[in-house]
């Protein structure tokens, strides 16, 4: 399992660095010092989330300009050393996809441990889980006015749908074969599959891109950049979006290299739907409640701020 936990997340890094400075340009600009942060109270930050009424139908709505903002930020001149490395490492997993497979899959088999961490990581990637990670934050703030925690809501919502929705156009196009049905090594491509073979045999044409893991890197961007505060959200959610990529590989539903383009849409849409804000100090009189994650003993829940 230490492999799982250093092999694919370093590939996320890279794609981090590279997408951060030339998909979406320079982030975080006029952030206040972390020094400065320590000495405000949480809820003294400048965000528009007061003044955002959202609409229920938003997460329908705003997803063809969520493809028109895709296309016109990653095919230009400028993105095309990303591309390239997308490309690049796409292709040197390649070479490596049915020795990897067979390593992880071993594992996968043998180890009990690694079989129930393996399933348990699968689940971050599983759409029913997602939706109601989206409900999570919607429901509460709904009911305490909390806009910010209705917005994510909204926009996980919409992340899955604007990214499940391409995938599942690729993975039409590809047609490839997951490492469970392969019948050759790597898996054989076979694009443009009829509706009634992929629906019948799902497994022998849906290996490229991955869902699971575009789908949530989309979500774990959107809830990091509605909640800039919350330090703890990117340092514990890259290494677990790696664990899901390794696991995808271990219960072979994917290949790894199936995992560098799934991470580049999740990241893309996310960071479309919900822009990163800069951090400004305010003052607020008067009470104010928030709703935002947080990392306990128990995982990751939801907690309640209230100011007096």
């Amino acid at each position: 399992m230490g492999k799982k936990l250093l092999f694919f997340p370093a590939l996320i890094f890279i794609f981090i660095n590279l997408m951060q400075n030339s998909i979406f340009g320079q982030t975080n600009k006029n952030i206040i010092p972390d020094s400065t942060l320590s000495y405000l109270n949480i809820n003294n930050f400048r965000t528009d989330y007061n003044n955002v009424n959202t609409k229920w139908y938003q997460m329908f709505s705003n997803i063809p300009s969520d493809y028109l903002s895709f296309f016109k930020q990653s095919f230009t001149v400028k993105k095309i050393p990303t591309l390239l490395t997308i490309g690049a490492l796409t292709g040197s997993l390649m070479l490596v996809d049915q020795q990897g497979w067979k390593a992880e899959n071993k594992m996968f088999r043998k180890s009990l441990i690694d079989h129930r961490i393996a399933d348990i990581a699968v689940n971050m990637g599983n759409g029913r889980y997602q939706f109601l990670s989206a409900a999570a934050f919607a429901i509460p703030g709904l009911i305490f006015h909390d806009q910010r925690a209705v917005k994510t809501g909204s926009n996980i919502v919409e992340a899955i749908l604007s990214t499940g929705i391409l995938v599942q156009v690729l993975k039409r196009i590809t047609g490839r074969q997951s490492p469970s049905a392969s019948t050759e090594n790597g898996g054989d491509w076979d694009p443009f599959p009829s509706i009634r073979q992929y629906q019948k045999d799902q497994p022998a044409f849906y290996s490229f891109p991955s869902g699971h893991l575009s789908t949530a890197t989309a979500i774990l961007t959107v809830i990091a950049n509605n909640y800039p505060e919350e330090k703890w959200i990117k340092p514990v959610g890259y290494p677990l979006l790696g664990l899901l990529g390794a696991s995808l590989v271990s219960k072979g539903m994917h290949w790894y290299s199936d995992l560098p383009l799934a991470f580049f849409l999740g990241y893309s849409f996310g960071n479309i739907i919900a822009p990163e804000k800069d951090l400004a100090p305010q003052t607020i009189s008067g009470p104010s409640l928030r709703i935002f994650p947080a990392l306990t003993f128990n995982g990751v829940q939801l907690g309640i701020n209230y100011r007096f």
